[in-house]
């Protein structure tokens, strides 16, 4: 949950607190059930508002990527505002009404495309009430134009979920509801690589962000082509143990706050080893590593000298195993 929240708000800015301790945790009890401390999400009604909505995505992001096979994630906004590749596909999305429009186009692949509302609040939630019939309404609001200039009509996700509290009766439960409408348009939408390929630029050039690769994250969030002459130097880690041995990854780490000055040892020339500076003390967690797998970080790279295009070739990595 920690990771989908992560890609969603922080921007390039490092995991705090660690993943391990995600700051949410805080405002749920630790009985298995999911159930919130008190009588909501923290105290105030602005904060309250802030959290349901933040962890709302979060968990839409989850439903979505673990249940439906959806992988990349594209604000909405910034799809609106991305202009269209002028040598590339004939489609655009465009706003219809004024209004709040879904928060995500999102892409399993270069070819298939959907529409996502996330929602999340502590108050009820059901399918047959007016707060679900607005969020329905959401989906009027945006079109996918073809070149003809026809409406054609998308497949959208609406994921609700309804937090429990201390406060509740043990009757009520942690829910999560999840509804598939469509926006306007003449015909279904059967294939617009263009639209996939510019979700999947989007949702990496966050991440590429993180990566301090200012240039190629631009690229990406753009569409501008990066002239050969301009590099993306990067450095290359190799996991050692499983469940990823063998697998390389373009990134770096995040230090522990208190090992900002941690001790670098070569060896074997090519391979380094990082030691704390007090390897005494118990209390100092290790660095969190945030990278990307290399041949993903190569057809990043690619899609910034050639276009959209090249999002065809970018394979999606495979979920890890976990280990028990």
């Amino acid at each position: 949950m920690f990771h989908h929240y992560y890609l969603d708000t922080r921007g390039y800015a490092p995991p705090d607190p660690d993943p391990v301790r995600f700051e949410y945790l805080d405002l749920f009890t630790s009985s298995e059930e999911l159930r919130a401390v008190g009588d909501g999400l923290g105290i105030g009604t602005a904060f309250r508002r802030a959290s349901s909505s933040l962890l709302g995505q979060a968990f839409c992001r989850w439903f979505l990527h673990d249940h439906l096979n959806v992988t990349y994630f594209a604000h909405m906004d910034d799809v609106l505002n991305r202009p269209p590749h002028p040598d590339f596909g004939e489609h655009s999305v465009k706003r219809l009404k004024a209004g709040d429009a879904p928060d995500y186009l999102c892409a399993e692949n270069a070819h298939e495309v959907f529409l996502a509302e996330a929602k999340g609040r502590v108050n009820s939630v059901s399918f047959k009430n007016a707060e679900f019939e607005r969020w329905r309404k959401q989906f009027e609001r945006v079109a996918v134009i073809d070149g003809s200039g026809t409406n054609v009509s998308v497949k959208g996700h609406i994921v609700a979920t309804r937090f429990a509290t201390q406060a509740d009766s043990h009757r009520t439960k942690s829910k999560l509801f999840a509804e598939d409408p469509a926006s306007p348009g003449r015909r279904q939408l059967r294939d617009a690589p263009e639209i996939g390929s510019a979700v999947i630029a989007l949702h990496y050039a966050d991440l590429v962000a993180k990566l301090r690769q200012p240039i190629l994250s631009s690229s990406l969030r753009l569409g501008s082509p990066v002239p050969g002459e301009i590099l993306f130097p990067a450095f290359t880690w190799e996991f050692i143990g499983p469940p990823l041995q063998g697998k390389r990854f373009v990134g770096g780490y995040f230090p522990d706050r208190h090992q900002l000055s941690a001790t670098k040892l070569t060896l074997n020339g090519d391979q380094s080893a990082f030691l704390s500076p007090d390897p005494w003390r118990l209390d100092l967690t290790p660095g969190t590593f945030f990278g990307i797998v290399e041949n993903i970080f190569e057809g990043l790279c690619a899609m910034a000298r050639n276009g959209d295009r090249q999002a065809s070739e970018i394979q999606r990595f495979p979920d890890i195993p976990l280990l028990r």
